[in-house]
């Protein structure tokens, strides 16, 4: 399998600001209708409900139809919540370049490339369009359970399967710990039947009963480990409340990082992502300043003037020293305290960010802590437009506005509004949470304030709260 660079991509001041929400956005997906006499039904219904499988239409699954390679692997990456999200290449990817038999504008292409580049053991000769058996499926979700789980070595105790001599040598630990983890069963008379193609609901059982046993059996990282990038990020990230929101640093997602790595990327983040207000830096005397990169070196010194982090008895900082994450949680813990102390209180009549926006939004709505799938760059200024249309589509994904039936108004600039968000401006006029001006325009382009932004955002808090099923 052909190996492509990659490195960390995490993107705040130039990529975009995504905000994910868990729960369904506006309509429900249909349930299948082909179900009725399949033992996993409430399995898959829960796959489908969470994103994670889907028909062969909006109404049938298909379950007893044989699960093609390419969509095994779908499978595993939904299941994982595998992407290419942190990654950069220095090409434009294709499936092909990782698997010879691919078509690379195939629906699979994708899935592909997020799974050769994840290490998801899959073989060289993998043909999408192949079945897959239940030991070949069975040994790839295994894999996949344990690394992206992180689940400890275990010593399984061996199951007599009376086909096992069946079952490829190189499968056979795979299926022995399947069956200790309850991924699978045998059947009544003790056997896995391994060459026999698997299903698309036994493939989509062996998916739920996977995710089952890592919610139950997730392994804490030990605090004295070195942290490895992705996990930095992941701690940087939750600790500032930070989670999905993307910074354009790079960074190789496994490498160790070091308390110079770690600081840079911390304080880089804060800076990027408007939490640190600017200071005045009087720089310090570091005793190994010259083992620090030069481009590193602002970011240290701004951390240690923040008290973030400090140096040594000996004056020293150590910036090629691995972190634990011990060390790592103590120094962004410093950073919240330092925040929590120096916040920033932007002016009422200024125009607010799109960052600022999404805040107002989401604590006014008592959404803070969910995600809603929309993408919007973090630092652009906000206008009325933009922010009646995050409101609105917030308001929708989290299932807080139900269906309505809205009669159009005559809007006197509507030909100034992009098209793509006079659906949802109709629908605040409706709602009475924005008005029109007097001479019957809305002034789409105009910036809008804090003050203005957030009296649209009571208005719908009011709203909803008078929408019949709220009262």
């Amino acid at each position: 399998m052909k190996k492509i660079f990659k490195t960390m991509t995490l993107s705040a001041a130039t990529a975009v600001f995504s905000l994910t929400l868990v729960g369904q956005s506006f309509a429900a997906a249909p349930s299948f209708t082909d179900l009725d006499k399949v033992a996993a039904k409430d399995k898959i219904m829960a796959l489908q409900q969470s994103g994670i499988v889907s028909g062969i239409t909006p109404e049938l699954f298909a379950p007893q139809a044989a699960m093609s390679e390419a969509q095994g692997v779908q499978l595993l990456v939904n299941a994982f919540k595998l992407n290419l999200d942190l990654v950069k290449f220095v090409k434009e990817p294709k499936a092909t370049d990782y698997f010879v038999k691919a078509t690379n504008d195939a629906w699979y292409a994708n899935a592909l490339i997020t799974a050769a580049v994840n290490n998801v053991e899959l073989p060289k000769d993998l043909d999408p369009n192949a079945t897959l058996t239940r030991e070949q499926f069975t040994h790839q979700l295994i894999h996949a359970m344990e690394t992206y789980g992180k689940l400890p070595l275990i010593n399984p105790v061996v199951a007599d399967i009376k086909d096992n001599d069946q079952i490829n040598v190189e499968y056979s630990g795979s299926i022995q710990r399947a069956i200790n983890y309850g991924v699978i069963k045998l059947s009544a008379d003790g056997k896995m039947n391994p060459k026999a193609e698997i299903t698309r609901a036994d493939a989509a059982e062996e998916i739920f009963n996977a995710i089952e046993y890592l919610k139950a059996h997730q392994a804490p990282a030990a605090p004295t480990e070195a942290l490895t990038a992705t996990e930095g990020v992941k701690l940087i990230t939750e600790t500032l409340g930070l989670v999905d929101t993307d910074i354009q640093i790079k960074i190789d997602p496994n490498s160790k990082m070091t308390r110079e790595s770690f600081t840079n990327l911390l304080v880089t983040t804060l800076q990027s992502s408007g939490k640190l207000p600017m200071i005045k830096v009087v720089p310090v005397d570091i005793k190994d300043n010259d083992q620090i990169d030069i481009l590193n070196t602002g970011a240290i010194q701004t951390a240690i003037a923040i008290g973030a982090v400090q140096l040594n008895s000996d004056g020293k900082f150590d910036p090629k020293a691995e972190i634990t994450r011990a060390d790592a949680t103590e120094i962004a813990t410093n950073v919240v305290d330092y925040l929590k102390s120096h916040q920033v209180h932007s002016d009422p009549g200024a125009a607010i960010t799109a960052t600022e926006g999404v805040r107002l939004i989401t604590e006014t709505l008592g959404l803070v802590g969910s995600d809603i799938n929309i993408k919007i760059d973090p630092n652009s200024k906000m206008t009325r437009e933009s922010f009646t249309n995050l409101l609105v589509q917030t308001l929708q994904s989290s299932g807080k506005l139900p269906m309505i039936k809205v009669v159009p108004v005559d809007i006197k600039d509507n030909d100034q509004i992009d098209i793509l968000h006079s659906g949802s401006i109709q629908t605040a006029i409706a709602l009475k949470i924005v008005k029109l001006n007097p001479d019957g325009t809305f002034n789409p382009k105009a910036d809008i304030t804090r003050v203005d932004a957030t009296e649209i955002a009571n208005n719908a808090v009011a709203a909803v709260k008078a929408l019949p099923n709220n009262k």
